[in-house]
């Protein structure tokens, strides 16, 4: 015989099943506010003027294509600054939900979901009740290690207080773990968990609510290791990730630490990389989610210079940097064979180029 939270708990089990037979048998997926049972805007989207990006024009010149997911129009609005309306942070409380590490699920919708799911492990998993809980894990989290340090530790800040944070990882992004013990971030260890009630937050542009969250994030990773007195630091990529090989790695290497540079990998241990960057106020990065590390350890007014590469060029991070004192530079490295190059002397020259700005600006 079945004990009466097991039963419960077997209810809960089937949703996943049941959202899908929602969607295919013609009822859709609902919006959130339709499903949800409060609807609470926490904070308002606003208006504002990105600042450019720093970037030499011979290298404007390299770029052939950009990233899948944007355009080159896109991105030269980036480049050259652009009116930018960042959305709403809007909160959304459910009654009675499943949170898994691929959704959440209500009576007969699933939400946030990503990636397949687990069908078998969620009828034999153990499954844990919460009477509250905040849902810190939206698809792109979940999809993308650079997101979950940016959006999702962000994010984390929007639960409340009498809420447990569902905040799950992949196994395979060491560094996420890493961040959750050096941070002492409180998550919920368990992977399916039945809330009596739960949020969810649409947290999407970097309006002032955002920024503030950001700003104290930084705030916490700066605070664990104060200053550690470099004048730069360059974090090697290596093969780690999508395929983005910086041939020249070396080149760049030997030129960043003829001028004091700390060198770190993507592949040491977070603490490692944190404590030798910390407090620096200049960063070089290949564009990629590893940059992370140096942005949320630099000075707020820290340059941060990205390489580029010219057939899939992006310049995400300048939502972020937009709402900090900080700077985004970008050069571009050219396609060779199955990786790229960057011109090494362009990228000293942009490190110059800002330095001789700041001293007139202070002057």
């Amino acid at each position: 015989m079945l004990h009466d939270l097991e039963r419960f708990a077997l209810m809960y089990r089937f949703r996943p099943v049941a959202s899908q037979i929602a969607k295919r048998t013609g009822f859709g997926t609902p919006e959130l506010a339709d499903a949800a049972v409060e609807v609470i805007e926490e904070h308002p989207s606003n208006t504002a003027f990105s600042k450019p990006v720093l970037m030499l024009d011979e290298d404007r010149a390299k770029v052939e294509r950009a990233q899948a997911a944007t355009s080159l129009a896109t991105q030269w609005a980036i480049i050259d600054g652009r009116e930018v309306t960042h959305q709403a942070t809007v909160r959304y409380v459910f009654k009675n939900v499943l949170a898994t590490p691929f959704g959440f699920f209500t009576k007969h919708e699933g939400f946030a979901r990503f990636g397949p799911v687990r069908y078998a492990e969620v009828m034999s998993a153990s499954i844990e009740r919460r009477p509250a809980g905040f849902f810190a894990a939206s698809p792109i989290v979940q999809q993308y290690f650079g997101h979950w340090v940016r959006d999702g530790m962000i994010g984390a800040y929007l639960r409340r207080p009498h809420e447990d944070l569902y905040f799950p990882s992949d196994p395979a992004w060491t560094h996420a773990k890493e961040y959750v013990d050096l941070l002492e971030i409180d998550r919920l260890q368990a992977r399916y968990v039945i809330f009596d009630e739960m949020s969810y937050c649409r947290d999407v542009g970097q309006n002032a609510g955002r920024a503030a969250r950001l700003e104290r994030l930084q705030a916490k990773v700066q605070g664990l290791f104060g200053d550690a007195g470099v004048p730069g630091a360059f974090i090697r990529r290596g093969r780690t990730g999508v395929a983005r090989v910086l041939l020249n790695e070396d080149e760049v290497v030997d030129a960043l630490s003829a001028r004091g540079f700390a060198i770190v990998s993507s592949t040491d241990p977070l603490e490692y990389i944190l404590r030798a960057v910390s407090g620096t106020p200049v960063t070089v990065a290949m564009e990629g989610s590893h940059w992370n590390h140096l942005f949320l350890a630099a000075r707020r007014d820290a340059l941060h210079v990205t390489i580029n590469p010219a057939d899939r060029f992006n310049n995400i991070f300048a939502d972020f940097i937009d709402h900090t004192p900080g700077q985004l530079a970008t050069t571009v490295a050219v396609r060779e064979g199955d990786g790229y190059r960057v011109d090494v002397a362009n990228l000293l020259r942009l490190i110059d180029l800002h330095a001789e700005r700041q001293g007139t600006r202070r002057s």
